[in-house]
């Protein structure tokens, strides 16, 4: 299996799911996984044979660093969209338009039954970095064209809304190079 599936892959199987429930999506992706050999086991072969060291998670996804090839991949645990894979291949793809410099590349389901799968993805780790300021966050939002909105995190411009661009989102290397690494994602 390659490291990282073609984005069009997410694309194609994202326009599929959209018009099924969240129960009728996990059996499809399941079936995906298995027939387009993108079924990984993230707590056994596909991480050992990598040498990937379980690394900062957070409610939203469990995360893996690669040290050889510096990416981050991420299992998405689904919390934040009700379990609807559709949902977060669209929040994806709407991130990586907007951040490129970080986009999450589609690898393929963590699958645990045919009901639980669980969407990974491979992000670059960015290294010797620290969490971004406030100030900082304002500024370059402000510079990529997102007017800050009253609630903590949140960003808008005429086409989307942004939320969670908090510092445990976002990153700053050689003191000046911003890097959001995950945010929650809507069209206006």
């Amino acid at each position: 299996m390659g490291n990282q599936a073609p984005q069009t892959d997410a694309h194609s199987l994202r326009e599929i799911l959209v018009d099924y429930d969240r129960f009728q999506q996990h059996e499809i992706a399941y079936d995906w996984a298995i027939k387009h050999n993108r079924a990984i086991d993230m707590f056994g072969a596909f991480a050992k044979e990598r040498h990937l060291l379980l690394f900062q998670s957070g409610n939203e996804s469990e995360n893996w660093i690669d040290p050889i090839l510096n990416v981050v991949y991420k299992m998405n645990t689904l919390v934040h969209v009700g379990d609807d894979i559709a949902k977060l291949l669209q929040r994806i793809e709407y991130f990586n338009l907007l951040f490129p410099e970080t986009s999450m590349n589609f690898v393929g389901f963590h699958t645990m039954s045919q009901t639980h799968v669980y969407p990974v993805f491979m992000q670059p780790f960015i290294s010797n970095a620290r969490f971004a300021t406030l100030n900082e966050i304002d500024e370059y939002m402000d510079a990529k064209g997102f007017a800050k909105q009253d609630e903590a995190g949140k960003f808008a411009n005429e086409m989307f809304v942004l939320t969670d661009i908090k510092p445990k989102n976002v990153l700053c290397a050689n003191e000046s190079i911003i890097f959001v690494i995950d945010a929650d994602i809507t069209k206006q």
